[in-house]
């Protein structure tokens, strides 16, 4: 018989980026010890087996940035595909170079829940910015399939404020975080 958690477990999955701006290891470092666990986009394997070795009856929360919401992404349709779903999956401001509409579909049918967060803000020529555009941002494709789809007016290297972005009448990704 499973045992439910109540506490979910949360992986918070950095980007190419997060060597240099460090966002989402601030992010991570904010939580009480054990509330979360830091992977980076290079570490899908860490993280699939990090995910498969928690209890059954807790549920699974990931939230990536730029290349590290794309590898959160595949690892989800990953843990759907061996029977350990996702219950709520956050993207902030993905890029990935190939974005297909079957990539898209896959991951619409392997998460119940999926916020998707686009960085709208900054100048275009801001180096994060350039950096995603050049990762190939995900930009309104997620639109007609996420749960929600948030535009935030803040620039790409800013995932603390992207992830709390709260826009008008809405819930912020991390009210869906904390809601999961």
């Amino acid at each position: 018989m499973a045992t439910s958690h109540p506490e979910p477990w949360l992986a918070l999955i950095g980007g190419m980026g997060d060597s240099i701006y460090a966002a989402v290891r601030s992010v991570h470092a904010t939580q009480p010890a054990g509330r979360s666990q830091y992977f980076s986009h290079l570490e899908d394997g860490r993280l699939l087996r990090a995910a498969m070795a928690r209890p059954a009856g807790q549920k699974l929360v990931l939230v990536g940035h730029s290349w590290g919401a794309e590898m959160a992404a595949r690892v989800t349709i990953r843990l759907a595909r061996a029977g350990r779903p996702v219950a709520l999956l956050v993207t902030v401001d993905p890029v990935k170079r190939v974005l297909t509409q079957s990539f898209l579909a896959a991951l619409r049918a392997a998460a119940p829940h999926w916020v998707n967060i686009l960085a709208t803000g900054g100048d275009a020529l801001e180096h994060s910015n350039v950096i995603a555009a050049i990762g190939g941002t995900w930009g309104d494709k997620p639109l007609a399939l996420a749960d929600a789809h948030i535009a935030a007016p803040l620039a790409h290297r800013e995932f603390a404020g992207l992830l709390g972005f709260r826009p008008p009448g809405g819930r912020s990704g991390w009210d869906w975080v904390l809601q999961a």
